[in-house]
């Protein structure tokens, strides 16, 4: 167990590693380009700026799952603070859910250049497979949530 959460712990280190770097890169071509963004390529600063919120929801979802870890490495697996870091990474998976298919529309829509009812009904299958782990992860903190209170329980219990 302790060998497979130290791997869990070093791939989310790595991809808070990825993440920032991404996250730091276009902000600095964003603001320091921003004058001829704004003049020839709006169109791909509007396109990537959603990316770059996901990229920030994605590296705040990693930054909440990082202690989770850690608490997990000393068999502190019922903590309150697991479960409201779950609860926030199902937001997140929920949020992202919902937002890509609409991105994806909007982006098909721009590059069309006309509105079509097919685009609005096409719906990738990450929507539900996305959907559903954020649904499974509030179903674990809620998990979490009532085992801290029998834990708590046991400890009172002679």
């Amino acid at each position: 167990m302790k060998t497979s959460l130290n791997l869990l712990y070093a791939g989310v280190q790595f991809l808070r590693l990825i993440l920032s770097a991404c996250i730091v890169v276009y902000t600095y071509l964003f603001f320091n380009d921003i004058d001829d963004m704004l003049t020839s390529n709006l169109r791909f600063a509007l396109i990537s700026l959603p990316v770059f919120i996901f990229w920030v929801f994605a590296f705040s979802a990693l930054n909440n799952i990082v202690p989770v870890i850690k608490r997990c490495l000393n068999q502190d697996f019922f903590a309150p603070e697991n479960a409201s870091s779950i609860r926030f990474l199902a937001y997140i998976l929920i949020i992202y859910a919902i937002g890509s298919p609409i991105l994806n529309f909007v982006f098909k829509v721009i590059e069309l250049g006309k509105f079509e009812l097919s685009l609005a009904l096409d719906i990738e299958h990450a929507f539900v497979s996305h959907f559903a782990l954020g649904l499974i992860l509030l179903i674990l903190a809620q998990i979490i949530n009532r085992g801290r209170t029998l834990e708590i329980d046991q400890k009172f219990t002679i």
